[in-house]
């Protein structure tokens, strides 16, 4: 399969344009220039062609810093890996310097490079199409991104260009585990801004493949990337760091929390990262409720482990605030680890790979009522206005996270406290610890009474 990289200034769409092949809102679209940082891959499908598309961020040589610099090293790599390149400029503005300059190194890669004259619907895009052909391209297609006009140009362009080529551009779907029957993993880092995710994953599948820096709000987009590990397959995303509700104005960061929430809801286990050097904050706990409510495994990454000189008291005092302030998941697994110099990581992955293996653990009816009639028996529920409140029977309606339904004459009267007894009992006995679960009560009756 082959690869396309989108290139050019900020805001001139190519996020828009990424968004429309690969029919999904994947990269955050904001009048704001700059919001891309990080390279953004994408399976898209124009007519019978199926190709890995990049989005990148916006060239701008004005910006300093090391920050700066790493993005433009991303936007370098997306370049060097595609085997075709897509050269956004703004058609109602025109070619700017940067771009002169710019399309200079293009045509030095000996790569083909379609110039893509974005926004040039109505009169207005009338001035990028007498001056694109200045930049030396032979390509040259007028386009509008958000409403979708010359994708078939786009089409026919690219189909030319690569039935001159040996590259593969039959549309099979990609099917990023096809060689391995394990399914994909799918892993959400999420936690405050500034807490490291950005390092660690970088750390895990050992390349910088994201942009960090040591100011907050670096990551914008939820950055999804394919990693392999001992036969498993897993795909890590990356997301823009949560802050409070109340401090969160900017249409741009709502934006970016969207995505984050987006992530918790669609991954398989959340790792939820927390500067170990200062130990759980409010906001943390507040994440992490967020997560269970979702029924995601959850894990509490405590990095910059390596920061922390009394880690006794400070390992016993996280324990503590988890058993108070998260007392619906007993025992949720904590590692204590170092993103910068990969410290824990090992044991990060193999309590991913467990996590996600429970909660796909689904028990027969037959185990669940032989475990439930015993505990019936010795702590019957509570009587109801001098009734007795019968519980018929249990069983598994749904995995990920594990859900029970239990039968019984009048669930409306259980005591909540009775409920938290038996998920307890749940967890322990069929090692569910550490887990999110679930617990329904039904009114019913036992079908195996006439049996």
């Amino acid at each position: 399969m082959y690869t396309i990289a989108l290139v050019g200034r900020p805001n001139v769409g190519k996020s828009t344009l990424f968004n429309r092949l690969v029919r999904s809102n994947k990269a955050i679209v904001n009048n704001m220039p700059g919001v891309t940082r990080d390279r953004k891959y994408g399976n898209a499908t124009l007519v019978d062609l199926n190709f890995i598309l990049i989005d990148t961020a916006g060239l701008d040589e004005s910006l300093t810093g090391k920050t700066d610099t790493e993005i433009r090293y991303q936007t370098e790599l997306a370049i060097e890996e595609s085997d075709i390149i897509i050269f956004v400029i703004d058609s109602r503005v025109g070619v700017l310097p940067v771009e002169k300059f710019f399309s200079k190194k293009l045509i030095k890669l000996n790569k083909p490079v379609i110039l893509l004259l974005n926004k040039s619907e109505g009169n207005s895009g009338l001035i990028g199409l007498s001056e694109g052909a200045s930049l030396g391209f032979n390509t040259i297609i007028p386009f509008s991104a958000e409403h979708g006009e010359g994708l078939s140009d786009l089409y026919d362009v690219l189909r030319d260009k690569l039935e001159n080529s040996k590259l593969d551009y039959k549309n099979r779907t990609n099917i990023s585990n096809q060689d391995n029957d394990m399914p994909l993993i799918r892993v959400g880092f999420i936690g405050r801004p500034n807490t490291g995710k950005s390092t660690l994953v970088n750390n895990i599948i050992g390349e910088n493949r994201l942009v960090t820096g040591s100011e907050a709000g670096v990551t914008r987009d939820a950055i999804e990337v394919l990693w392999r590990h001992k036969d498993r397959s897993f795909c890590i995303i990356d997301t823009a760091g949560l802050r409070k509700k109340s401090k969160i104005v900017k249409p741009l960061e709502m934006e970016m929390v969207g995505d984050t929430l987006k992530t918790i809801k669609y991954s398989n286990v959340c790792v939820l990262l927390i500067d170990g050097s200062t130990g759980l904050d409010k906001q943390d706990l507040t994440i992490a409720r967020m997560i269970v409510g979702e029924g995601r495994g959850l894990i509490i990454g405590a990095n910059m482990w390596d920061k922390v000189e009394d880690k006794k008291d400070l390992k016993e005092k996280i324990y503590n605030q988890l058993q108070v302030s998260l007392s619906q998941i007993k025992k949720v697994p904590i590692v204590f680890m170092s993103g910068l110099y990969g410290n824990g990581i090992e044991n990060l992955v193999e309590t991913i790979c467990d996590i996600e293996k429970r909660l796909k653990f689904r028990i027969s009816t037959g185990k669940l009522n032989r475990w439930l009639i015993p505990i019936i028996e010795n702590n019957p529920p509570p009587l109801y206005k001098g009734k007795k409140n019968s519980i018929r029977y249990i069983t598994q309606v749904n995995v990920k996270p594990p859900t029970f339904a239990i039968f019984m004459s009048s669930p409306e009267n259980l005591p909540e406290s009775y409920k938290r007894f038996l998920m307890t009992s749940l967890m322990e006995s069929f090692d569910l610890l550490g887990l999110p679960m679930r617990v329904m009560l039904r009114k019913g009756k036992n079908p195996y009474v006439d049996v």
